[in-house]
């Protein structure tokens, strides 16, 4: 995968891209946490991947702040499941991730079997701002 680096300081930037497949001895240290949060993110979302196809699933990994945060884009577009990195490797934030992604899938009452309709997402009730109302956060009626 290659990404556009930003801020070319007054340069051409359309033949400069940085590979963010390896990390290259002579990258700066932001230059290398980015590529190792791009990294994480892309393994952990692998493994959410395979495990639950048919939704659009977000990664975001802080490694200052230590945490990774796994979304689905397809129910809220800023609540995620934060996952606390310290101590833990790539297979235990894999592991991890995908129990965040079915607990996500759970809470809002979607079946977590490979074989799903994304479809389902559009029947969903929704709040103002698109994000999909959990069964179990909506409100009560007043005669109830």
């Amino acid at each position: 995968m290659k990404i556009l680096i930003p801020s070319g300081r007054g340069r051409d930037m359309t033949d400069v891209t940085g590979d963010f497949n390896e990390i290259d001895e002579y990258d700066d240290q932001d230059t290398r946490k980015a590529k190792l949060e791009m990294w994480m993110a892309k393994k952990v979302g692998t493994a959410i991947h395979e495990k639950y196809r048919g939704r659009q699933w977000k990664i975001m990994v802080n490694l200052e702040g230590k945490v990774l945060i796994v979304c689905c884009d397809s129910i809220s577009n800023y609540k995620g499941y934060y996952i606390h990195m310290e101590g833990r490797n790539i297979h235990d934030l894999q592991e991890e991730g995908i129990k965040a992604a079915g607990e996500i899938l759970e809470r809002h009452n979607l079946a977590r079997t490979k074989h799903f309709n994304p479809d389902k997402f559009e029947d969903l009730p929704r709040d103002r701002f698109d994000n999909v109302i959990a069964t179990d956060s909506r409100a009560v009626p007043s005669n109830a």
